[in-house]
């Protein structure tokens, strides 16, 4: 029991890691298909869609699945489906799961499809990357790309100025740790380097709580890892979350983009009782959105504040929600607000 919860504990970390920091992750693993991605139009992932296709695995839902819309640097408006699966885990069944995304995406999209797969499990000798059928004459072989956790140098890693290598390396460290001693140690090491590698104050708070949420200590050290970052701030004077804020979201992305959710309701009721309802859920629905913009992507633009400051209608701001979370960064949300606006 303790082994499987530890493992859905690991599945979370790499949901938001691929939210927060997906170009990172790309240009890490696959530099190749980085190269070739027009990243200044953005990105979307589409969960929603991927959900409806998502096959069982026999063996529990432990592992992490996320589809995102991409376009190429050539510009047309050729577009590809990249699929990450990040499986900490040994599966009979895995060959088999990522033929059905890849077979199921292509009917439905009719789009180049890209499915990578990132292997966090400690089994050296585990390394799935085709799946074949054959009989009566007939051939199918689907080869897709893959990332072992415990191929990658963690020399190579430390010193990667990436800031996803700094959680790769945690999570190959987490792997081994014999003792909780190991993984404090390992915990501020990696954190230090996420202070002083020159990153955005927005990638340093997140970093440290994804390093935080991968490398779990025991209360005792806990404590002396907060008067570690208690040290850091009064030396560097650097900003970063209370300990309250970092471990609400160590206990869920998706909770925390729930609880964004209903604040802005929450907030729209209370405004509503003192402005008129429906003047107090419009204004309280945009304050929802902004937090959620600003807890996915950071900091709005005025601009695009303005526009969604404008906008009254409690149905369109109830909509605008799945778009935000969706969305992949703020200029791909900005486009598709001034899409909705122009309809």
């Amino acid at each position: 029991m303790r082994n499987n919860r530890r493992r859905r504990d690991q599945d979370s970390p790499w949901k938001t890691l691929i939210t927060l920091f997906f170009p990172q992750l790309i240009q890490l693993i696959n530099p190749e298909l980085y190269a070739l991605i027009d990243w200044q139009r953005g990105y979307q992932f589409l969960d929603s869609e991927l959900r409806k296709i998502a096959p069982r695995s026999r063996t529990g839902r432990q592992t992490v699945d996320k589809l995102v819309q991409v376009y190429l640097r050539d510009g047309s408006e050729y577009w590809i489906l990249i699929h990450i699966e990040a499986q900490s885990h040994p599966d009979p069944d895995f060959e088999a799961r990522m033929f059905t995304y890849y077979a199921t995406l292509w009917v439905l999209y009719r789009r180049p499809i890209v499915s990578i797969a990132i292997l966090a499990d400690d089994d050296p000798n585990w390394r799935p990357s085709t799946f074949t059928q054959s009989l009566g004459g007939c051939r199918m072989e689907f080869n897709f790309y893959t990332v072992k956790l415990l191929d990658m140098d963690e020399a190579q890693l430390l010193n990667n100025p990436n800031p996803c290598a700094l959680i790769l390396a945690a999570f190959r460290r987490a792997m081994r740790a014999n003792t909780a001693e190991f993984m404090l140690a390992s915990r501020i090491e990696l954190v230090r380097l996420a202070l002083y590698r020159g990153y955005t104050e927005e990638q340093v708070e997140n970093l440290i709580r994804l390093l935080e949420w991968v490398m779990v200590l025991p209360e005792v050290l806990e404590e002396r890892y907060e008067q570690f970052l208690e040290e850091v701030k009064r030396e560097q004077n650097t900003p970063y979350l209370s300990v309250l804020e970092r471990k609400a979201l160590r206990e869920g992305w998706e909770q925390g983009v729930q609880k964004g959710l209903q604040e802005g309701h929450e907030k729209g009721l209370q405004e509503g009782r003192a402005q008129g309802l429906q003047e107090g859920r419009a204004q309280g629905l945009q304050e929802g959105i902004l937090t959620l913009l600003r807890t996915l992507y950071g900091a709005v633009p005025a601009e695009v504040e303005a526009q969604l400051r404008a906008i009254r209608d409690v149905a369109t701001l109830n909509a605008l929600y799945p778009l935000a979370v969706s969305a992949g960064s703020l200029e791909n949300f900005a486009q598709q607000l001034a899409q909705q606006q122009g309809d």
